[in-house]
């Protein structure tokens, strides 16, 4: 709901042209083979060992599941939808059983269905476009039905056990009772509130209206919110009279005027919306509302009390119910001799929809229903709930066993208001996963990311000047080593200008990545890059292999955020088979004197590989990196008390205060360390043990 060049922004109501998303998704494909080309004409130009060493990303094809919303339309309109998705390279689509016009975002309110029937005809619609241009396109059926609160139609059987009957004979229709509290308003004097003017209902039919709200003792309820809404009314009336006779009255008395005049407005459409709630309210109670199944379950509860012979048990007939038309179950029960009342036209509203309800028994049997039209089936719903979700997902798969689920992690949930920890959050997926829901997706995640990392930038810009760009872009995209870090190169600059060089041969003289390219500027070294303790780390694994200590192969190094935006950060040492044999969780401040220091939360080393000074290594790279005047050591074990006296032994920390057992707050000898790690040589010897003790160093032990 972003809007476009021709379409305002908005919320996701489906109200954008056919082609929008086509087009859309088609800038994707673009983009993703592009990238696609860029990276194979980079691979052929690096060495089987470079390549092995960078994994090739998986551009082609391009794996996009497109939102198709209702269809828009008929069988035509999902046929050229289809179309279009196919002529963009985009091979899926995923398709809703919601109504066209009426069709809001998941996750509001007031969702009306089409029937069983035209959301099966959509998916086979699809089904048969994809076929005819000999395309295995993925299809989506998604429902909505679990929090559907109307139907368009009740034309399939497989929808009446979930619509909403009356069963009280003398209720007068929903839609009249509706209209009447709106007339009321409007003959009030408030012409703005005039929706009944769109129906053509009797003034017999208001009567009959106007009467049953006065019986229920609603028409007080009506003079209650016309009162309150005359009261602001007439402030608006005395602050506009000052106005008048102030003529350029003061700025203030225009200022409250025009306040007014919103709030008048607010006021009356919340007292309206209130009025109409109370009443659909008492009227939902007055008529007997609920389905022609739990209708007839307590005549048979009744005669039970009264111990009569009955021919079919309470929960049978459910059972029974569930599965047949109306006119199915109607007769049983005649057979029953129950010939309760019970009306589904009498609740329908002002726009013809039957009241149906919802909830997950009606998912399962629209899950059940779309399954054999469909790859995925997809239930949306208004909150996380795993009991929910697995035995939506048992009903489903009780039937058809292998049929994969989706699930939309929404970002309209939210996630910390339902009392999860975060570790149930991180594995809720994975939980997801072993249920069968095997395609799990966040909707808009990408429209909120920019919308904050916009925000956070603007504000960094207009506190911190271009110091907010480099501290919250060019230093994180250097820390992840992220492609867009070089800006052409990501673009394809190189492989534009190896085009144009095959294209015109040697003759070439001018490159977009030649001579004056602002991109060398970023692979200049900034900080002292990973690459410097993995060469020390080649020393460590030399020394130690050959007196038969380590057998692991070539080591690498991993320097990243803990998790993504944390400000915490983990170093990472891996043999050669990805096993990770030490870690470091640190993150880098200042304090309150502006000395910057290294807070170490945590480290680990294999067992096999301590007391070899890997650690040390590791250490003296976070010290070389980020030339800190202090470690911190957060909750201490006693691995880190004896590091800490070797590294004082070693003159690389000059005092160690530990009057807080919870923390080591460490001086670093800056001088002392940059001459350790000021040259292989230096390395190497302090790898063999043969560095220079220090003299005169202190540690101070813990106060009990």
């Amino acid at each position: 709901a972003k809007g476009s060049e021709s379409e305002d922004p908005g919320a996701d109501l489906a109200n954008y042209a056919l082609d929008r998303v086509p087009k859309e998704g088609g800038s994707w494909v673009r983009a993703l083979l592009h990238q696609d080309e860029v990276q194979r004409s980079n691979r052929i130009r690096m060495t089987s060992l470079q390549r092995k060493k960078t994994p090739a990303i998986e551009f082609n094809p391009p794996m996009i599941i497109p939102d198709g919303d209702t269809g828009h339309g008929g069988e035509h309109h999902i046929r050229n939808l289809v179309k279009k998705f196919v002529e963009n390279k985009i091979g899926a689509i995923h398709i809703e059983d919601q109504r066209p016009g009426c069709k809001v975002c998941g996750h509001q309110g007031q969702k009306v269905l089409v029937s069983t029937t035209e959301i099966i005809s959509r998916l086979n619609t699809a089904r048969l476009q994809f076929d005819i241009m000999k395309v295995p396109g993925v299809i989506v059926a998604r429902t909505d039905s679990h929090d559907a609160t109307a139907i368009d139609s009740v034309e399939d059987e497989r929808d009446h056990p979930f619509v909403y009957g009356a069963t009280n004979p003398h209720i007068v229709p929903f839609k009249n009772v509706n209209l009447a509290v709106i007339r009321k308003f409007y003959e009030e004097g408030f012409k703005e509130i005039n929706g009944h003017l769109l129906h053509g209902i009797s003034e017999e039919a208001y009567k009959h209206a106007g009467e049953w709200l006065k019986q229920e003792r609603l028409t007080k309820r009506i003079a209650e919110g016309v009162e309150k809404i005359n009261k602001e009314v007439a402030t608006l009336k005395r602050i506009r009279q000052q106005a008048r006779r102030q003529r350029n009255g003061q700025r203030d008395l225009r200022e409250q005027l025009a306040a007014l005049e919103i709030t008048v407005k607010k006021v009356t459409e919340e007292t309206v919306d209130s009025v109409l709630a109370a009443v659909r309210q008492v009227w939902a109670e007055k008529a007997g509302l609920k389905t022609y199944a739990d209708a007839v379950a307590e005549v048979i509860q009744a005669r039970q009390q009264d111990k009569a012979k009955l021919p079919m048990p309470v929960d049978r007939w459910k059972k029974f119910a569930k599965g047949v038309s109306h006119e199915e179950a109607r007769a049983r029960a005649k057979s029953m001799d129950v010939d309760t009342f019970w009306d589904w036209d009498l609740p329908r509203t002002p726009e013809g929809l039957y009241q149906v309800t919802g909830g997950r028994e009606m998912a399962i049997a629209r899950g059940l229903a779309m399954a054999p039209f469909a790859d995925l089936v997809w239930r949306e719903t208004a909150k996380p709930d795993l009991d929910d979700d697995k035995d939506w997902a048992d009903a489903i798969h009780a039937v058809f066993p292998h049929k994969m689920l989706a699930y939309n992690l929404s970002p309209s949930w939210n996630w910390d208001a339902w009392g999860f920890t975060d570790d149930q959050i991180r594995s809720y997926a994975n939980e997801l996963g072993k249920m069968g829901y095997v395609y799990n997706f966040i909707t808009y995640g990408g429209h909120q990311t920019e919308a904050l990392m916009n925000g956070r930038l603007a504000r960094a810009l207009r506190e911190e000047g271009v110091l907010g760009f480099v501290r919250l872009i060019q230093r994180a995209l250097r820390l992840a080593n992220d492609p867009a870090q070089y800006p052409q190169t990501f673009v394809g600059g190189g492989w534009a200008d190896r085009f144009r060089r095959a294209a015109r041969g040697p003759s070439l003289t001018t490159t977009s990545m030649g001579g004056k390219s602002t991109e060398t500027q970023h692979r200049k070294t900034v900080e002292v890059p990973t690459s410097v303790l993995e060469r020390w780390l080649r020393m460590w694994a030399h020394h130690w292999s050959n007196q038969g200590l380590y057998t692991g192969g070539d080591l690498s190094v991993e320097l990243k955020e803990r998790w993504a935006g944390s400000e915490e950060m983990m170093l990472n040492v891996f043999d050669e088979a990805r096993d990770k044999i030490a870690e470091i969780t640190f993150r880098v401040d200042k304090d309150r004197a502006g000395r910057k220091f290294l807070a170490v939360k945590d480290q680990n080393t294999v067992k096999k590989y301590r007391a070899r000074r890997l650690m040390s290594l590791m250490h003296f790279f976070l010290l070389h990196r980020h030339k800190t005047d202090l470690v911190h050591y957060l909750t201490p074990t006693d691995d880190n008390r004896l590091s800490v006296r070797r590294m004082i032994h070693n003159g690389v920390f000059r005092e160690a205060r530990t009057d807080d057992p919870n923390v080591f707050a460490i001086e670093v000898d800056t001088a002392r360390a940059q001459k350790i790690f000021a040259n292989d040589e230096s390395i190497k010897r302090f790898i063999a043990r043969q560095s220079e003790p220090s003299a005169s160093r202190t540690f101070k032990p813990a106060v009990a």
